[in-house]
């Protein structure tokens, strides 16, 4: 799975992979390794703006990589970012597939 957020590329075998890149690359998010689920409360936080109050809670029921993927996909959907197959989306300027 290829995801494009904020013009860097990431590349992962699964959801919860490329969150991890993303949250590794979040240099204001103080809590680096803790809960997926509380990296993408926090994120969606960061995004009230951008994307409605319904779409902003998450479900402790759902497993990690569920909540991984349905946050991919809300920001694919918003267009806040995009999976690589999904629609022409802007490649950091170092790559070329």
């Amino acid at each position: 799975m290829i995801f494009i957020f904020n013009g860097q590329k990431y590349s992962d075998k699964t959801a919860v992979g490329i969150i991890r890149a993303i949250e590794r690359d979040t240099h204001d998010y103080v809590s680096q390794g803790a809960r997926v689920q509380d990296f993408l409360v926090w994120s969606l936080a960061r995004l009230a703006d951008e994307i409605p109050p319904r779409e902003l809670e998450i479900s402790p029921r759902l497993g990690d990589e569920t909540i991984a993927f349905n946050y991919l996909c809300l920001l694919d959907s918003y267009e806040i970012g995009a999976f690589y197959e999904t629609r022409a989306v802007a490649m950091p300027a170092n790559e070329s597939d």
